[in-house]
């Protein structure tokens, strides 16, 4: 149904919905204008701690006469271009949730526009469980903010017009997957590294089409080997075996490109301690995140979960800020597995501040 209620300029309104969005986290301010056909009204909730409650109305109208066709050129064809998984309300909380750092969800639509009633018509069909919420009892794994100001994200928010339609799709798959990891990150830590992971990959995938020849690849990411090969049999050898790894050293010669050129700055509040501050330098932030990289290949193909030192609350003493390091001391051993520092590298929540940094700057850029 078409119908125009003085919302819509000299655009034709195909009609509306509100969709409650929920979070841990309390809400200042409201978004009322400046992003088009979207407003995000403060539902100012009573709610109790650690529980996912309605905090955000979105409240979005329609002005495209959507006409989905399975055919191309005459033929019944599979097209993902603009497949992120989620609906309209969804795209929108990811991004919200990586522009705010917090955990954010959308939940079905309860009230429709569709011109009958000026003040729209209240819905209570549910298609889908309500979002809910496991956090810590305890320390958080990755802490969050008690109160945020929504007016803090309308300055990303209204930048989406300005990105290229096929990075906006790849924008909110990245977001969606960093709305997820942030979500879980308290009941399923070592779930939330490969969503957190898969977050950067993802855009750095959409910033690097190709990046370096194979030979070229082994030798900047696994020097010792492509020395090895060498040695036993020459340029010949090196370029057969760099062929047949081809495919995952760019994966990880992309992420960490991406990772170096969006790089955010240090975060804002540091351990005090040498001991549990990490680097806060290229030469060595990519030697952390190399073995991040190493360490998803591993639990994805060999089922070996992140170490969990890296999937536990971060080290705090007294008043200092979390450590940033997994492990504070000479070496952990739990759950039949012993790590030292060096291979449980970086705690979640200080891979999670590196990851939204990296996000939001690309974010920016893409915007430009």
């Amino acid at each position: 149904m078409k119908f125009d209620e003085g919302i819509s300029g000299n655009h034709v309104c195909y009609g509306g919905s509100e969709y409650p969005f929920y979070s841990d986290v309390d809400i200042t301010g409201e978004i009322i204008e400046g992003l088009g056909p979207y407003t995000l009204l403060n539902a100012l909730p009573m709610r109790s701690r650690n529980t996912a409650e309605i905090v955000i109305i979105l409240r979005s109208f329609i002005f495209e006469d959507f006409n989905y066709s399975f055919r191309v050129a005459g033929e019944l064809k599979t097209n993902v271009a603009r497949y992120h998984g989620g609906n309209l309300a969804e795209e929108i909380a990811a991004l919200t949730s990586l522009a705010l750092g917090i955990r954010l969800k959308a939940g079905d639509a309860n009230r429709y526009f569709d011109g009958s009633d000026p003040h729209g018509r209240f819905q209570a069909m549910q298609w889908r469980p309500l979002p809910s919420l496991s956090v810590s009892l305890g320390r958080p794994k990755i802490p969050m903010p008690t109160s945020v100001n929504l007016n803090e994200a309308q300055p990303l928010l209204s930048t989406v017009p300005k990105v290229k339609p096929e990075l906006y799709v790849e924008l909110v798959r990245a977001a969606r997957a960093y709305q997820d990891a942030l979500w879980m990150a308290e009941a399923e830590p070592h779930l939330a590294w490969l969503l957190f992971v898969s977050a950067i990959e993802i855009a750095a995938n959409a910033r690097f089409a190709s990046s370096g020849s194979p030979s070229e690849n082994l030798r900047e990411l696994k020097g010792g080997l492509a020395q090895l090969l060498l040695n036993t049999g020459g340029e010949d050898l090196l370029e057969k075996v760099a062929a047949d790894l081809k495919d995952l050293f760019g994966s990880t010669k992309k992420f960490l490109l991406f990772c170096e050129e969006f790089m955010p700055a240090e975060p804002p509040i540091r351990p005090s301690a040498d001991w549990g501050r990490i680097e806060w330098k290229w030469v060595s932030l990519k030697k952390i995140l190399s073995k991040v990289y190493a360490l998803r290949s591993k639990a994805l193909h060999a089922g070996i979960p992140f170490p969990l030192p890296m999937c536990r609350e971060p080290d705090q003493y007294g008043d200092d800020g979390p450590a940033e390091r997994a492990i504070t001391s000479m070496a952990v051993h739990t759950m039949n597995g012993s790590w030292v520092p060096e291979d449980a590298p970086i705690s979640l929540h200080t891979f999670h501040y590196f990851v939204r940094g990296a996000l939001l700057n690309w974010w920016g850029h893409i915007s430009e």
